[in-house]
């Protein structure tokens, strides 16, 4: 899909005098970008009145950028309707759980069920995918902007109305949907459609499998506003590829990319984990697993450039070198695109504090500089990143329906992130992945707490295990039927035989007290949740050391799958050590610096704030080095 490597930024001709223009223009070429994305957030430029378009000024940049040997991405504008648009039409508002109507004044203020908007939506992707469809350079579309980010439930009317009929598509009868509901409990009984409602404020808990539907539709909601405007693209210009800018929650990005996108693309900002410490940043890439997961190839749509902040927050300014270390990040984990948000700091809006590569003055500075280092790098090397991939020994198992059942029973905390980045910051390279149709590329695959499952499921997991695979499963899981239900059936329900072992006790645990696992002399913490197992085919290869559960069996292993009957929060190094047995990993030279394997050539980040001692020849720099400086990056050839 994507031949050359695209490094670029955002630009918003909107927000300068017209006469800059052709002078912003030839200054993001002579940055080094090849490509600029334009024109997301422009709705009431192209449209001042209903049905008068206007995209001039839009059309002058795109006509300037081809001058100027630059490709395009245009965005489609609908995440922030017109004044006139919900002033003439407000049932295009989207309501809270209270019924509190979103004002105009902010962004995606819609809702995604709205015939009217949706409506409205169309008509403005087609105006603007014919007009533009004359220029060889617009290469791809954005699709709306970070759907879901400021909001991602809606409780309107028309969501109402929609959330009805995707229940009656997909249960037939009222009778059917009360059965899988279990709606006898409460008196919840529904006697027809027309009284069912999103899940708005109630006086307790709401019944979990009316939620988890809820939460699935929202999903399939946002899909099908976004492939409305999919369909009309590819209608005009079928050869330019059509994107998404992720990764928020609600919404099932797997689903989303087979049948609306032809790649996925994530907005990196590492800044917000790196302000909570040192290395922090390098938490960024369990985003990016996850969007390499749903798309092979993606695209970094916005890359951090500078300080980041919303009126009521300002995020840290990056040092030198962290843009870079940042760039190569998104890279190193997929990306075959860097666009860097953005070009220069608006003077005004709500984003006054998001500041770009250029101040508000707009004047060269550091980071201005750090960039043409970036892009003169890439220029010699980017092609490597197209051809060579990262690989992963290791994977993660996640499914959007088994998010939406934690949301409707959140006492269980999903722990996959801490286990990710355990494994990440030892360096042992990880995937996510959404199906378990191709994992005989890998060596591990982790299943955690996935509570819905199915006999399929356990086959895929037995057939991997007797192919030599080691399948690591912990506690909670295979527990529920597709209602979110609990399954009649000892726990670990349908992975009983596959782990030969069943929950014969099991414990919330309190906050006071601490409860650990012992296994070949090494103790790790169990937290939140334990189950204390039997086993029956399988042997005990873990033991709880506290109080009753004190020398109960914690993990079983049967073949090459174990079970972990507990839940982790503040460390998930038992996984790194399980996996250690049975995958051959080399020890990092030191904790914050990450390295990767691509093909011939070997890369090393150094995400700590001290130099790293490392010697070779860096094919970035093109000249030798001794150490890693903090926040560096190198690239030598492989023996």
């Amino acid at each position: 899909m994507i031949k050359e490597f695209l490094i670029g930024c955002c630009y918003y001709p909107e927000h300068w005098d017209e006469t800059n223009m052709e002078n912003d223009i030839i200054r993001i070429k002579d940055l080094g970008f090849n490509t600029v994305r334009m024109g997301e957030f422009s709705w009431s430029i192209f449209e001042k009145e209903e049905g008068c378009f206007d995209f001039s000024l839009l059309e002058k940049a795109v006509r300037l950028a081809e001058k100027n040997n630059l490709y395009v991405i245009l965005g489609t504008p609908t995440a922030a309707p017109p004044r006139w648009l919900t002033e003439r039409y407000p049932d295009v508002l989207c309501k809270n759980s209270d019924g509190i109507v979103m004002s105009h004044g902010s962004r995606q203020h819609h809702n995604h069920t709205s015939e009217v908007y949706l409506r409205f939506c169309a008509r403005i992707t087609e105006e603007m995918a014919k007009t533009f469809s004359r220029f060889k350079n617009v290469i791809g579309w954005q699709i709306d902007n970070e759907l879901n980010c400021h909001r991602n439930e809606s409780y309107a009317e028309s969501d109402d109305i929609a959330f009805r009929k995707w229940l009656k598509d997909k249960y037939g009868n009222i009778e059917a949907l009360n059965q899988a509901w279990g709606t006898c409990f409460w008196s919840l009984d529904f006697n027809d459609f027309s009284q069912i409602e999103c899940p708005k404020r109630t006086t307790t808990h709401k019944n979990p499998s009316l939620v988890t539907d809820y939460y699935l539709f929202l999903s399939d909601s946002v899909i099908n506003y976004a492939a409305i405007q999919a369909k009309i693209i590819k209608k005009y210009m079928p050869n330019a590829f059509v994107t998404h800018n992720g990764y928020f929650a609600n919404l099932d990005y797997k689903k989303l990319t087979d049948e609306c996108l032809d790649l996925l693309s994530f907005d990196s900002y590492p800044m917000f984990f790196e302000q909570k410490g040192i290395a922090n940043g390098r938490q960024a890439e369990y985003r990016l697993a996850q969007t390499r997961g749903c798309s092979e190839q993606f695209l970094i749509l916005e890359q951090q450039s500078g300080p980041g902040g919303q009126l009521s927050y300002l995020l840290p300014t990056p040092v030198p070198g962290q843009i870079r270390l940042w760039t190569y990040q998104s890279i190193l984990h997929g990306a075959v695109g860097v666009l860097y948000f953005r070009y220069r700091t608006a003077l005004f809006g709500a984003e006054q504090l998001w500041y770009g590569i250029y101040d508000h003055d707009g004047e060269e500075n550091y980071r201005s500089r750090e960039i043409r280092q970036i892009t003169e790098e890439i220029r010699r090397v980017g092609n490597v990143f197209l051809k060579e991939r990262k690989h992963a020994d290791v994977a993660i198992y996640n499914d959007y329906h088994n998010d939406c059942r934690r949301k409707s029973e959140p006492f269980f905390e999903d722990d996959s992130r801490l286990i990710f980045n355990t494994l990440n910051g030892k360096n042992v390279s990880t995937d996510i992945v959404y199906n378990l149709d191709d994992l005989e590329k890998y060596k591990v695959i982790i299943i955690p707490h996935i509570a819905i499952a199915d006999e399929m499921f356990e086959q895929k997991l037995q057939k991997f295990a007797d192919n030599g695979g080691v399948v690591i499963i912990s506690a909670k899981s295979g527990t529920k039927d597709k209602n979110a239900n609990y399954l009649p059936i000892k726990n670990p329900g349908w992975f009983r035989n596959l782990t030969g072992c069943y929950v014969d006790w099991f414990t919330a645990l309190p906050d006071h007290t601490k409860q650990f696992v012992e296994m070949d002399n090494k103790r790790y913490p169990a937290e939140i949740y334990c189950e204390t197992l039997q086993i029956e085919g399988s042997s005990a290869v873990g033991y709880y050391t506290e109080g009753f559960c004190r020398d109960k069996i914690a993990m079983a292993k049967k073949g090459n799958v174990y079970y972990l009957g507990f839940f982790c929060k503040n460390s998930a190094d038992v996984y790194y050590d399980i996996i250690a047995k049975h995958v051959n990993i080399a020890t990092p030279l030191d904790k914050n610096l990450e390295e990767f394997a691509l093909g011939n050539y070997k890369m090393y980040l150094n995400h700590g704030d001290a130099a790293v001692k490392c010697s070779g020849y860096d094919l970035l720099c093109e000249k030798s080095f001794t150490e890693i400086p903090a926040y560096g990056v190198v690239m030598i050839g492989r023996e």
